[in-house]
């Protein structure tokens, strides 16, 4: 059992833990809520945890926590169903955006972030997203921008072994910036996760 933010979440193996990289994604989630009756979605949902500690929060109103791993659902539909907040939370297979209906004010998306190797190639391991690490950060935000109400946020995470100079004016020049962030240091990497709006 891990707890992050008053969140308790139970894991099952194939489905990524809760770790550094989600904890500070949770700060810049907390951190960035504000308003009233806010809809809210988790692409690749994993345990639910994201999902979860935005539907903890009396400013939400309902959270759409989608992933295209059925025993990813299962797993984030038990863990919402342990914290209380089943009700707010609504469970979607679906790769990306690809099912998912609406506009949200926050959209939050822990991705593989880490540059393909010969391990990944090879399938033994989730952390890829894709040959430079941000290929997959980059397809989301691309997917996120229409799904994204007027004054929402994007919250995601990258780490510093990947491209980020791309990847920052990518955000860039589809007219996004980066509003706020967290860093965390592990071992030879820096993984931060950011919160992005629309400039203007």
């Amino acid at each position: 059992m891990h707890e992050v933010k008053g969140a308790k979440i139970k894991t099952i193996d194939g489905v990524y833990a809760p770790a550094e990289d989600t904890i500070i994604a949770a700060e810049i989630l907390q951190r960035n809520i504000d308003g009233s009756k806010l809809s809210v979605a988790e692409i690749g949902t994993g345990t639910g945890i994201l999902g979860i500690i935005a539907a903890m929060d009396k400013r939400v109103s309902n959270v759409i926590m989608s992933d295209i791993s059925e025993e990813a659902l299962q797993c984030a539909k038990e863990n919402a169903r342990l914290n209380g907040v089943e009700k707010k939370c609504t469970l979607i297979k679906s790769n990306l955006f690809d099912s998912i209906e609406g506009n949200f004010d926050i959209i939050i998306f822990n991705p593989p972030y880490l540059p393909e190797d010969d391990e990944v190639r090879s399938g033994k391991n989730w952390w890829s997203g894709g040959p430079t690490g941000i290929e997959l950060t980059k397809l989301f935000v691309e997917q996120a921008e229409a799904h994204l109400k007027s004054n929402g946020i994007i919250i995601t995470v990258e780490s510093s072994l990947a491209d980020s100079k791309a990847l920052h004016d990518f955000i860039d020049a589809k007219g996004f910036r980066i509003a706020d962030s967290e860093k965390v240091h592990i071992f030879f990497e820096d993984i931060v996760a950011l919160a992005l709006k629309r400039k203007g």
